[in-house]
This record gives C-alpha cells, structure tokens and sequence, in this order.
C-alpha cells in the first residue's frame, strides 16, 4: 500500500482536489489512517499546496 504522504502527492498531482483538506477527506474514504497527523506539519502542506497550484484543472 502507498504511503499516507506518497497518495496524497499523488492525488494533488492528479488535479482533482482543490485544496489540502479535500485530500485528507479523499485519504480518509479510501481508507488511510492518521491522515491529519501525517498532514500536519507545514513543509507537507507547503508541497501539496504547490503540486494543487501546479496540476489544477481549469
């Protein structure tokens, strides 16, 4: 299984999630646990919010 950190770069690389708590909603359903405490610190929400900026779908 993919890693809590590795799937949520991916699903903000995939641009269909429009912000970092569409994420861990999204890492919630598909199952993983801990998913705010491993999204918690700044460098993480920092890279995910510019894989967001970078992979949004107009």
């Amino acid at each position: 299984m993919t890693t809590t950190i590795e799937r949520a770069l991916e699903l903000a690389r995939e641009g269909v999630c429009l912000s970092a708590e569409d994420i861990r909603r999204r890492l919630g359903r598909e199952g993983y646990e801990g998913v705010h405490q491993h999204l918690a610190g700044q460098s993480i929400i920092r890279q995910l919010r510019a894989e967001l900026a970078k992979h949004r779908i107009p």
